[in-house]
């Protein structure tokens, strides 16, 4: 059984945000899921069995990017502090260091 087109391109566009995510692409993450959330939103309540599958599947893809980008964007948050830290020593290493 075929799927309905706006079903196809859902899951092809999740597919994509699924690798985007798998190399750290966050950028074109959110660009494909921009172009995906129309589509899911122009969904009506009712789907059949096939496209019901397919929508779970996407879900529960979500659920596991979701889980990836809180960690990435903890991680990210982390090193920021450190660089941040790590130049405040620079600079007064630098105040220090021309007395």
């Amino acid at each position: 059984m075929e799927l309905a087109a706006p079903i196809d391109r859902i899951w092809q566009l999740t597919k994509s945000i699924e690798q985007a995510v798998a190399v750290a692409e966050w950028e074109r993450a959110a660009q494909l899921a921009s172009e995906r959330s129309p589509l899911i939103m122009s969904l009506s309540a009712q789907q059949a069995g096939a496209a019901l599958d397919v929508l779970k599947a996407v879900q529960a893809i979500d659920e596991r990017i979701a889980a990836e980008a809180r960690l990435a964007q903890n991680e990210l948050s982390a090193e920021y502090r450190a660089a941040m830290q790590a130049a405040g020593h620079a600079g007064q290493y630098q105040r220090v260091a021309q007395f």
